[in-house]
């Protein structure tokens, strides 16, 4: 029996951590062998971390692919941890998928998109509504581990989340707004927030299970990589 390997291109550090330390081990108990690769900023001083281009991106994964695409010995799956805040403009479906009112829909038709560009049969697009930080929504508790503090602070990011159903999916893309910028907003004054090391925290304190219950698009992300089990 081959190997199942799950090859994730993260768009920064912050979901490289969430993968490599949350959902590998997860997925592991499947026995899904994790691997992740960050975005190329600039090739020729290999800096990582940041979507400039879709261009840019689909060369990265696209390359990747070719590189393990004929191996008999193992079968390797392709996924995407990316944003649907500030997705570049040259990303598939940008302009039908940006004009569905509600979030569900775009985001679905940027990653159907997204799949028939890329066009390989073992390759499952994921685009994280609306940013990585809905999933710390999730756990807003668990930062008092880091920064006990922000009991203030925190308690009214949990009223923003109230604010949206207690969906932290549906925290809006504004970029002022998106839920990266209202974590840092609040905790500007007091510390510096660091998104790789509080984003691992939490997402591992409340749990994969947990995470997709809280998160309907989360969930059926995880769900197709958990059906990758042999």
């Amino acid at each position: 029996m081959s190997q199942t390997i799950l090859n994730i291109l993260c768009e920064g550090p912050t979901e490289d951590r969430f993968a490599q330390n949350v959902l590998k081990p997860y997925l592991k108990e499947l026995e899904i062998v994790v691997k992740t690769q960050i975005l190329v900023t600039n090739r020729k001083k290999n800096i990582r971390g940041g979507m400039i281009s879709y261009k840019r991106a689909s060369t990265d994964l696209s390359l990747w692919i070719k590189q393990h695409s004929k191996k008999t010995y193992e079968t390797h799956y392709f996924t995407t941890m990316f944003d649907l805040y500030a997705l570049p403009d040259d990303f598939p479906g940008y302009e039908a998928a940006n004009k569905k009112r509600d979030c569900y829909d775009s985001v679905q038709l940027f990653e159907e998109e997204f799949g028939k560009d890329i066009n390989f049969g073992r390759f499952i697009p994921y685009i994280q509504l609306h940013e990585f930080e809905a999933l710390v929504f999730c756990g807003l508790e668990h930062l008092l581990i880091d920064y006990p503090d922000m009991v203030k602070e925190i308690e009214k990011l949990g009223e923003i989340l109230d604010h949206y159903g207690a969906n932290p999916e549906k925290i809006n893309n504004n970029p002022l707004s998106a839920p990266s910028k209202r974590i840092m907003k609040a905790f500007e004054s007091k510390h510096h927030y660091d998104k790789p090391k509080s984003g691992e925290l939490v997402t591992n304190k409340v749990g994969i299970p947990r995470l997709k219950e809280r998160c309907a698009h989360f969930r059926g992300w995880i769900e197709k990589l958990e059906c990758l089990a042999g």
